[in-house]
């Protein structure tokens, strides 16, 4: 998953009651530098949020976020530290034991697997899909749903123990295979904006539907014209939350703290509450966290 932004507390303060500073604006009610995220992509405010730690962040994102940032993530290198990324997987994985909500698919774990498809212009103007040997095609084309002008976005198809993701073309079309054997009656689809002024979507499909194509819609948040505290990812996770890492099931405290120094190794896929009964009929869970580390 794209990190994603959100300004948890937005400011009414004017920008002319602010001072100039090199980062952007000085707030004297507040007393705290108001960063300029304006000319920054999503992953370079990530890497400021996460570097601050615990620290509140505050931003202004209102001047130059019109246009589309490139889906291409930027690598985030830190300082030296003691411990090894590897080391804590490793160690977080001794501990683990493996999710039994899908016996069949974690059998055999796997890590993420990353489709690279190109859609045809032919492929654009078919109104179903068709099977392929012994994959299934997933395809329709994402689009604004205030301009509705075409979206870049990733498409991921979501089980516990792996996910099959593609991206749409400038023109908002995807196209995704995935495996018949793996097909349930209803399937979990993710769409998640390269552009973090629309919002991310979870969909549910019958296979049926999943054989259609779809207009998928991602709602304006209107982030590039808001100021205030900003945050960025998931939220932390919980005693109640279910963290599935790379098919095995590990520990929230284990996760914060590992996310939190070496959060640009892993890729995650947050499952809020409402689509909670898609994985588990544990009442007591609240939110899944499907984690998967990024090869090196």
């Amino acid at each position: 998953m794209n990190p994603f932004l959100r300004i948890e507390k937005p400011c009414t303060e004017s920008l002319e009651n602010m001072h100039d500073v090199s980062e952007g604006k000085f707030c004297d009610l507040c007393s705290k530098t108001v960063i300029d995220f304006s000319h920054l992509n999503k992953f370079e405010i990530t890497n400021i949020i996460v570097e601050s730690r615990n620290k509140k962040v505050c931003g202004i994102f209102f001047k130059n976020h019109s246009k589309e940032f490139s889906h291409e993530e930027k690598e985030i290198s830190y300082p030296a530290r003691k411990t090894e990324f590897s080391k804590i997987v490793a160690g977080l994985a001794l501990t683990a034991s493996i999710i039994n909500s899908y016996p069949a698919q974690t059998k055999n774990l796997v890590k993420k697997e990353f489709v690279n498809t190109a859609t045809s212009k032919k492929e654009k103007n078919q109104v179903v899909n068709k099977n392929v040997g012994e994959n299934f095609i997933i395809s329709g084309r994402i689009i604004s749903g205030d301009k509705q002008q075409p979206i870049s976005a990733t498409v991921s198809f979501i089980t516990i123990s792996k996910v099959y993701t593609t991206n749409s073309d400038k023109d908002g079309y995807y196209s995704l295979e995935v495996p018949k054997e793996i097909l349930k009656f209803e399937s979990l689809v993710e769409f998640n904006p390269n552009n973090y002024v629309y919002d991310n979507k979870l969909s549910i499909y019958t296979i049926k539907e999943l054989g259609k194509k779809q207009l998928i819609k991602l709602d304006y948040n209107g982030l590039d014209k808001m100021m205030g505290e900003v945050s960025s990812g998931p939220p932390s996770a919980t005693e109640k939350s279910l963290i599935v890492l790379d098919g095995k099931k590990i520990d929230h405290k284990s996760f914060n703290k590992s996310y939190w120094m070496y959060y640009s190794r892993y890729d995650i896929h947050y499952i809020p509450k409402e689509y909670v009964k898609f994985f588990t009929s544990k009442e007591q869970i609240e939110d899944i966290y499907i984690v998967f580390v990024k090869p090196k």
